[in-house]
This record gives structure tokens, C-alpha cells and sequence, in this order.
């Protein structure tokens, strides 16, 4: 344990007693500094268990601190010239004043810690929220379209069904006029070649039954079947006049999706940075890291559409609910021809969709 010198601080008193008084005022800095040592002895006195500090430059024990240059001080250097002019104090009233800037600190950040963390919160919840519409927006399209896909199949079917069922139709009717008309020709020639016969006999050979021969070549009469009954032309009329006002729907739709998605393609980009633009085109590429890119428009509808036969038609039996599928006859039939009609018409506006142009 330090003991305080009382002797020497003795002596410093007696010197100054016996001083004449300098009318001169000035800073005392012996006094001063005899001051910081009795403070800093007494410091040390009451509190013994604190490691002592030594100055490197003067082997002096550290008692101040300077508030200026932040460093520990002896007695030796508060009097230097360097140190004489800043604010210093001693260690432990300096560790109480810095123990009340770090609590209004540490109070100061755990508020804005308390900010952050809340906006952190908010922001989350408004990031989760936007996330939450962009799903939303892709299961209401995905849906949208799938439900397209839908009425789109079912019209499809239905009108290749019927003229499925036409061709059925105009096929079992061209039967029945080939039969007829060979059945027709062959009797025709049956008579003719009896009457030739005729011809070429003896005048009582010739005479012999010649009354029911000539009878049964009088009473020939040509027989004209109908070649497409009028309820078949009525119901192809009705399918053309149905298909032709579906293509100008579509067409229609097509115009006008195309100028919309044009518009808002341009809307979208507007506005965009390189970097933006870049993570665009990288988005619309095919790809395993990417799950919905330009999408073709055989994938988005399951089946594919270039090379595709007819595909399956239902038999017309009383109404559109009770067909029956039944296989196309290919792509050279008068329902593929008009089902390519169809698909090509349907590629160019779902491309307009999936594909900004």
C-alpha cells in the first residue's frame, strides 16, 4: 500500500511561506501540480487493489487522463508544455463521466435498435405481402389460361366432332348413290343389250315376246338419287358460318391482344436500367433455373400442335353432350384442314401472351 509523503508536502508548504507574494497574478502550476499529486496519492490510498500504471517517459504512476489527446498521464506530464493547456482529470472521475456517455449511448442505440428491428418487421411484412400478389397473380394466370385451355379443347372437340360426323355422313350417302346409280346402269344395259339382241334375230324369233321386252325398255325411268340430303347441307352451312364467325373472334382477340401486350411490354421495360434489362432477357430464356420462360404454345396447351393428326371427335349422336370420340382421318380430311386453320390462328395470339413482341 501507497502512504502519502506528509513530510515532503511539508516542505513545499514552508517554501511558499516564506515566499514574498509576487503581485504578478499567474497560474501557479507548482501548486497546481501539488495538488494532482495530493489527489492522485489519495486515489491510490483508497483504492490500493487497481494495478498500478507507470508513464513509459517518465516511470511516473499514470493518475490523470487527458481528455484532449486521450491518453493516461503522471504528474510530470499534466506539467508539461504539451498537456499544460488540456483538460485532464483524474482516472476515476474520468471513467464516471465516460460511464454515463456509454449508458446515454448504449440507450441511444438499443432505440435506434428498437427502430431498425420494428422496420425490419415492416419491411418484411410489405416485401411477404408483395410476394404474396406476385403468387397470387401467377396462380390467377396460370389458372386463366388453363380454364382457356379448357373451353378452348372442349369447342375444339365439339367442332371437329361434327364435321367428323358430316364427312360419316357424306361418305354412307356417296355409298348409297354409288349404288344406286351402278344398279341403275346395269339394268339400263341389261335392256339395251336384250334390244340388240333383238335386232340381230329372225324375223319370228324377233317377234316373239317383243311386246314385254319393249314394255320393260318403256318403262325404264332414270332414277335420280339426292347427292346430299338438305339437312346435311343445313348442318355444314350452320358448322362453316359457326367456324367463320370463330375465326373472326379470334382474329379480333388476336389484333387486339397483340396491341395490348405491345403496350405493356413497352410499359413494363420503360424505365429500366442495364442491369434490369439484363436480368429480363436472362428471365425469358428457356431454361432448368428458370420455370416459366417465353413458354412455347405446345407446352403451355400439353400436346403438340406441329405434326399433330386430327384430334379425337366424337360422333353426333342426337346432341352436343352424347359424342362419342372416335379417331380423325388425318391431316388431308376437310377437319384437319380447317383444324389447322384453328391452331394456326391460336399459336399467333398465344405467342402475343407468352412471347413480348
Amino acid at each position: 500500500m501507497h502512504h502519502t509523503d506528509w513530510g515532503s508536502i511539508r516542505h513545499f508548504f514552508q517554501f511558499f511561506c516564506n515566499s514574498s507574494v509576487n503581485k504578478t497574478f499567474r497560474p501557479n502550476w507548482l501548486l497546481v501540480n501539488l495538488v494532482k499529486k495530493i489527489q492522485a496519492m489519495s486515489a491510490s490510498e483508497e483504492q490500493p487493489e487497481r494495478d498500478e500504471l507507470k508513464c513509459q517517459r517518465h516511470g511516473e504512476k499514470l493518475h490523470y487522463f487527458c481528455e484532449h489527446s486521450g491518453n493516461f498521464l503522471c504528474v510530470m506530464c499534466c506539467e508539461s508544455e504539451d498537456h499544460r493547456t488540456h483538460n485532464d482529470s483524474l482516472i476515476e472521475e474520468a471513467a464516471q463521466k465516460y460511464q454515463v456517455k456509454i449508458q446515454s449511448q448504449v440507450e441511444i442505440l438499443q432505440q435506434t435498435e428498437k427502430e431498425i428491428v420494428q422496420k425490419k418487421e415492416q419491411g418484411e411484412w410489405k416485401i411477404n405481402d408483395f410476394m404474396n400478389h406476385v403468387n397470387f397473380e401467377r396462380i390467377k394466370i396460370l389458372g386463366e389460361f388453363r380454364h382457356l385451355q379448357q373451353v378452348l379443347e372442349e369447342e375444339k372437340n365439339f367442332l371437329l366432332s361434327r364435321l367428323h360426323w358430316l364427312e360419316q355422313e357424306g361418305t354412307e350417302h356417296r355409298k348409297l348413290f354409288m349404288a344406286s346409280m351402278e344398279l341403275q346402269l346395269t339394268t339400263l344395259k341389261k335392256l339395251i343389250d336384250s334390244l340388240k339382241v333383238k335386232q340381230q334375230m329372225l324375223p319370228s324369233q324377233l317377234l316373239e315376246d317383243i311386246r314385254v321386252i319393249l314394255h320393260r325398255s318403256e318403262e325404264f325411268q332414270f332414277l335420280n338419287p339426292t347427292l346430299i340430303p338438305p339437312h346435311l347441307e343445313k348442318k355444314l352451312s350452320e358448322a362453316k358460318s359457326r367456324h367463320d364467325s370463330i375465326t373472326e373472334n379470334m382474329k379480333k382477340f388476336e389484333d387486339n391482344l397483340q396491341a395490348n401486350g405491345k403496350k405493356d411490354k413497352n410499359r413494363f421495360l420503360k424505365g429500366m436500367n442495364e442491369k434490369d434489362k439484363q436480368n429480363w432477357d436472362e428471365t425469358i430464356k428457356p431454361g432448368p433455373w428458370n420455370p416459366y420462360p417465353a413458354t412455347p404454345t405446345h407446352a403451355l396447351f400439353g400436346a403438340p400442335f406441329a405434326g399433330e393428326a386430327a384430334p379425337s371427335a366424337s360422333l353426333l349422336a342426337g346432341s352436343r353432350e352424347t359424342y362419342v370420340e372416335v379417331p380423325g382421318n388425318g391431316a388431308g380430311s376437310f377437319g384437319a384442314e380447317i383444324t389447322e386453320r384453328f391452331k394456326v390462328v391460336l399459336s399467333e395470339w398465344l405467342k402475343a401472351i407468352m412471347v413480348p413482341g
